[in-house]
């Protein structure tokens, strides 16, 4: 019996049409995107946004050499929540940016005095000392695309409720003075940050990197990915198993085709561990929780709210601030007409 690695079913790659076309539309928004414009790719968890990034750097590269050329048309920095206690360091993340440019203050290598003396020399700057080195490199290095990974971390940069906004709203400062475009890549907690910094609102294209919905043409599609798992892993699973079982591999993974490779991952491994092929057994047994399904699934649904909601009526939205309300108009130097009190005719603020 013939039975591939379990790696090669989480290796394989699938261009599937949600893939391709998000992969289409950033290609062209970027390619025609101006010096501090930003562009947010958008999508679940495990949806494929890692291998976007790094098809579209390579495209963009267009065979760039760094050895020869001296220059970075392209970087990628993921956001790591690297701070104390977990928290997301903007000077932690700018050391990064600085490493990924290939600043020389970054790039000794070795244990001897010199570079400790340069690395604490480092640790002792001021982030907006390194900040402007930041600046001057990304010049230096000709950067004309920053893709920003993992993007939804700035929500821990601090408990008070405006330091992602302001993170957001640093990055694109950095884009308009380095002039490049910003990329910032991330799971749907990311919108609610850009919805709530509206500095970055005029200048943000929004891309998304869908999962696959309820809809028959979806659920089609999806049954062509569950085919091609099939075919790679050969004898390894039952014959018809995943393409029979499409709509039950659906519904548990929300459509999303990173968590049916993990899902898949798994079962396969217990497969080869039990020497039996892959069945439906193994595919409950290794399915995700309930618990988890339902935490994911209120995400996608918050995420695909914020990206597809708009007002019932757009051409009710009012643009302009309210007309005044109008002065009644009479005759000129005539008073306006008064009712007295009984007996009161002569007196009073009436009298002229």
């Amino acid at each position: 019996m013939t039975r591939p690695p379990a790696g090669n079913v989480l290796e394989m790659k699938i261009s599937h049409r949600q893939w391709t076309n998000a992969f289409k539309e950033a290609f062209a928004v970027l390619t025609m995107a101006s010096a501090g414009d930003v562009v947010c790719i958008v999508g679940p968890s495990r949806a494929g946004k890692s291998r976007l990034i790094h098809e579209l750097r390579r495209q963009l590269e267009n065979g760039n050499a760094f050895t020869e050329t001296g220059l970075l048309p392209v970087i990628c920095v993921e956001a790591v929540n690297a701070g104390p206690n977990g928290a997301f360091s903007t000077k932690a993340f700018t050391l990064r940016l600085l490493e990924a440019v290939r600043h020389p203050m970054l790039s000794m290598d070795g244990d001897d005095a010199l570079t400790l003396t340069a690395a604490n020399k480092i640790e002792r700057s001021t982030e907006s000392i390194l900040r402007q080195a930041l600046e001057r490199a990304l010049k230096h290095r000709g950067v004309r695309y920053l893709f920003i990974d993992e993007a939804q971390h700035v929500r821990y940069a601090s408990k008070q409720s405006q330091a992602p906004c302001a993170v957001m709203d640093s990055w694109k400062c950095l884009a308009q003075t380095a002039g490049l475009v910003l990329v910032v890549v991330g799971a749907y907690p990311i919108l609610e940050v850009l919805r709530n910094s509206p500095h970055m609102l005029g200048r943000k294209k929004q891309i998304h990197l869908s999962r696959y919905g309820a809809a028959e043409e979806e659920i089609l599609e999806f049954a062509k990915i569950c085919r091609a798992f099939e075919q790679a892993m050969g004898d390894s699973v039952l014959s018809n198993l995943l393409v029979s079982h499409t709509q039950y591999l659906h519904e548990r993974t929300c459509g999303c085709i990173g968590l049916l490779k993990s899902w898949l991952k798994h079962a396969l491994t217990l497969a080869h561990l039990n020497d039996c092929q892959l069945d439906l057994r193994l595919l409950e047994q290794t399915m995700m929780s309930d618990s988890d399904l339902l935490e994911i699934s209120k995400e996608i649904a918050e995420g695909e709210r914020l990206l597809y909601s708009s007002p019932r009526n757009p051409s009710k939205i009012v643009t302009s601030s309210p007309a005044a309300p109008k002065k009644p108009v009479g005759k000129p130097f005539n008073r306006n007409p008064k009712r007295y009190e009984k007996g009161n005719r002569s007196g009073g603020g009436g009298a002229v």
